[in-house]
């Protein structure tokens, strides 16, 4: 009987710890990454992006694209802004029909809509490479460090969402099965947004109470998104939504929560924290040809894109009208 070929495009830390769940479950993994030094640490255990924790077991990594004609599921597990050019190598080796699992969180710009989610912007250019949205709340160190979590994997097609979710069975990943990618897609990708905000909050010193007014209006906004582009609003009391958002405003640990503290407490942001930034831009972008309101979304892309003082800002969310609920 043959065996499964699982390729992680990717040699980050969540490319290797889905790498590393994947060898766990009992499956043939393999990640393709950028340089052979990535792949000679891999091969040793190590995961540059988390110098203190080891793989469970050495992972087998090549810097050869070609290896993606043989892969069954193709995992991208990639920057955003690589995601175009992680494509163009899927349409030029990978044999077509094969299932790609989509392991980030964000959006894509998009001239018509503003911005697309990663479900709508593959539906547009690889039609013929059915997708799957694989997200939740999930820390990479300690996924790899074989601390339990649970994920999401979400197509259309709800066969292609169990079968994912079928494959990690044996390993520390309890995935649910999904027919809402698009929705399990938005979730993890405006949690950065309202993540950011929390961590200003924090950073502000305003206060546990206002932090949990921003994290349930930020909700609220990401509910309001989906009905807009027909998503599920019940998937956002889900792992992508709820789950996401709770785990990347709990504190520091996130990079949004850690973006925003810096923020908030005056001092200059480290330019890798942060995923947030690019989101603001491209959610408020989609929001307004959407026309809805986002107010906290686009108070935050005023701060981080346009220049926005955070107590003219505060101000001006406090001046608001309350609404209903």
């Amino acid at each position: 009987m043959r065996t499964n070929q699982h390729i992680v495009i990717g040699g980050g830390s969540w490319g290797a710890a889905i790498a590393d769940q994947l060898q766990r479950a009992g499956q043939c993994a393999s990640l393709l990454v950028r340089d052979a030094k990535t792949a000679e640490n891999l091969a040793q255990r190590h995961v540059r992006q988390l110098p203190d924790i080891s793989l469970a077991a050495p992972l087998t990594a090549t810097t050869a694209p070609e290896q993606l004609s043989k892969a069954d599921y193709i995992y991208i597990v990639v920057p955003l802004a690589a995601h175009a050019q992680t494509i163009t190598l899927i349409k030029q080796f990978a044999r077509a029909g094969t299932p790609l699992i989509l392991a980030s969180k964000g959006l894509m710009p998009d001239a018509a809509r503003g911005a697309v989610f990663l479900p709508e912007w593959l539906d547009d250019i690889v039609p013929e490479f059915p997708s799957i949205m694989l997200s939740g709340p999930t820390f990479a160190d300690e996924v790899i460090s074989g601390k339990p979590a649970a994920l999401v994997a979400a197509s259309r097609i709800e066969a292609q969402a169990t079968d994912i979710a079928s494959i990690f069975q044996g390993s520390n990943l309890r995935v649910y099965s999904s027919t809402d990618p698009l929705g399990v897609a938005l979730g993890g990708a405006v949690k950065n947004i309202i993540a950011i905000a929390a961590g200003i909050a924090t950073g502000l010193s305003l206060g546990d109470n206002a932090r949990a007014a921003l994290i349930t209006r930020g909700l609220a906004e990401m509910q309001r998104l989906a009905q807009a582009i027909r998503a599920d609003v019940h998937t956002l009391s889900g792992l992508s939504g709820m789950g996401d958002l709770m785990l990347s405003c709990a504190g520091p640990h996130s990079r949004n929560m850690a973006f925003g503290l810096a923020l908030g407490s005056g001092e200059v942001p480290s330019s890798n924290l942060s995923e947030g930034r690019n989101a603001a831009a491209l959610v408020t972008a989609r929001a307004a040809f959407e026309n809805i309101d986002m107010p906290l979304c686009f108070a935050i892309d005023q701060i981080l894109n346009h220049g926005q003082g955070l107590q003219d800002t505060l101000t001006a969310l406090l001046s608001r009208h309350a609404g209903t609920e």
